[in-house]
């Protein structure tokens, strides 16, 4: 069974969440996944990851869509 990680930004400046969501990214094993949470739609790090990985690198899932609370698990393959 693979390693989930956690990880909630709603606190961290805003500024410095993609920074801090892309660098637990790419601390993942193959196979661990990020569960992520923050208060807006995370697509722009789909978008990041599709652009920079390629579609067959990683799965995205939301869990929870909003309004408030947004959560995702993003799986590294």
């Amino acid at each position: 069974m693979s390693e989930t990680h956690r990880l909630d930004v709603r606190s961290v400046e805003p500024k410095e969440r993609f920074a801090c969501i892309m660098g637990a990214y790419e601390g993942l094993a193959a196979n661990a996944a990020l569960e992520l949470t923050v208060d807006h739609d995370p697509k722009c790090m789909y978008y990041t990851l599709r652009a920079t990985r390629g579609d067959d690198a990683f799965s995205f899932d939301y869990l929870e869509e909003g309004p408030e609370t947004w959560r995702v698990l993003v799986r590294k393959r």
